[in-house]
């Protein structure tokens, strides 16, 4: 993802400014009196822009410019307040990014979760120590994740053909339902949905409410039907939506959405298990031990 590094990467580290002194040819960061100079990258964006409406800062764009975490970026994710409120990670990625009309909410999810990493790569290195349960054995281990080695994933025409997937030229994701007469019309989540889909099942949840965590999730991603928004129809059409069809809809929205793929190769020290498991972003994330 970075404009350093293999293109189907999340980036490596980037090279530091070389001294020109014969006498010592050896990396380092470049000052300006007692200030270092925030070195910046570039990010490949899953997405390509290729999603986002004409009116978005990132439509059509490939890459975003970020820069390197500071202190100033650990005191935000280091804030209590901050960190009570679930506020600390958007904080910081709006903190690194240059351009400040990019607004986290906005961003989609594979889009953030690419930010995420880059700035975890560029803060603390590729290497991410934390303690994983083999699936099988359930032996809770210390596993170091190279976060290099995750790829980004972007649609293929042959995966877009499996499914039926049209992109509109808004940038939503047109598909016919198997096996009835309807055409789904989708678009993908960002950071801000996300919120307002947590914060929802969080009341719900208070109100000892009945959970309805898919129902909520194709309301917000499903745009039309048939070419009918009317938003009420539409909740009716959700309600009465088959398990099946719903599973459907779920699937294709995964399979299709630009993001980075989180499974990492993992062997159990134990039982002799081999197989990917999905990098968890536990709370040692961004919090290393020092």
């Amino acid at each position: 993802m970075s404009t350093r590094s293999n293109e189907d990467r999340i980036g490596a580290i980037p090279t530091l400014a070389t001294q020109q002194d014969d006498k010592l040819d050896q990396p380092t960061l470049e000052t300006t009196g007692l200030k270092f100079i925030t070195p910046t990258e570039f990010v490949e964006l899953p997405s390509k822009g290729r999603f986002y409406k004409a009116d978005h800062p990132l439509y059509n764009q490939d890459i975003v410019e970020i820069k390197h975490m500071t202190t100033r970026e650990e005191d935000i994710l280091t804030s209590v307040t901050l960190l009570k409120k679930g506020l600390a990670l958007d904080r910081m990625l709006s903190s690194i990014l240059i351009n400040k009309k990019v607004k986290v909410d906005d961003l989609f999810l594979g889009d953030k979760n690419a930010l995420i990493i880059s700035a975890r790569i560029h803060g603390y290195g590729e290497s991410y120590d934390t303690t994983i349960k083999c699936p099988t054995c359930e032996l809770s281990q210390e596993y170091s994740f190279d976060l290099n080695s995750l790829e980004v994933h972007f649609p293929t025409e042959d995966l877009l053909n499996i499914y039926g997937v049209e992109i509109t030229e808004n940038g939503t994701l047109s598909f016919p339902l198997p096996k009835t007469e309807y055409v789904i019309e989708l678009r993908f989540l960002t950071g801000g949905d996300e919120k307002k889909i947590l914060e929802a099942q969080s009341h719900k949840k208070k109100i000892n409410f009945v959970g309805s965590t898919v129902s909520d999730f194709l309301k917000f991603v499903i745009i039309s039907v048939n070419g009918v928004t009317d938003k009420r129809q539409l909740t009716d059409f959700i309600s009465t939506l088959p398990a099946l069809h719903a599973r459907y809809i779920r699937k294709v929205y995964n399979k299709i959405m630009p993001g980075v793929t989180m499974e990492h190769p993992f062997a159990c020290s134990e039982c002799d298990y081999e197989g990917a498991l999905e990098v968890p972003l536990t709370a040692n994330f961004f919090w290393p031990d020092a």
